[in-house]
């Protein structure tokens, strides 16, 4: 699925459920939930968003990226563990 198949996606959602009660905030929470939740990188997200840097992105909804943190986190240990210090 391409870029715009992602946001027809997430603008069938925000119509069936969030256009009549939430402000835009939420459309960007949403959209931000989504990538990070798909796996993609939170550079990657913050530059999709339009965001001037990584970090406006992850204070826009700390506890997802909490979430994406330690799942690197736990990339990062199981990688360290198969490499047998190959690194």
């Amino acid at each position: 699925m391409g870029i715009f198949g992602v946001n027809k996606v997430i603008d069938t959602i925000l119509k069936k459920q969030l256009y009549t009660t939430y402000p835009i905030t939420d459309y960007v929470i949403l959209t931000q939930s989504c990538y990070l939740e798909s796996g993609v990188d939170i550079k990657t997200v913050s530059d999709r968003l339009g965001h001037s840097s990584i970090y406006m992105t992850t204070d826009v909804n700390p506890h997802i990226t909490k979430k994406h943190k330690e799942e690197n986190v736990s990339k990062l240990e199981s990688y360290l563990n198969n490499s047998d210090g190959k690194w």
